[in-house]
């Protein structure tokens, strides 16, 4: 069985051992870039109604790059 010290509880840490939980500079750069999304190309798309208010025939005008 392991001995329990409730004058120090393990989730508290020790004075002094703030500068270990920052990361180096290039690991967090790294993180950072794979954080943002990489989203395709798209322009904006225009609806146009070609029929009536009640009898509605929309059309989408617009461009968008996908593979």
């Amino acid at each position: 069985m392991i001995p329990v010290d409730f004058e120090f509880p393990i989730n508290q840490a020790e004075e002094g051992d703030e500068d270990d939980s920052e990361l180096p500079e290039g690991l967090a750069r790294l993180l950072e870039q794979e954080e943002k999304e990489i989203q395709p190309h798209q322009e904006p798309i225009e609806v146009i109604n070609l029929g009536t208010d009640e009898d509605k025939k929309e059309i989408k005008i617009g461009a968008s790059l996908q593979e």
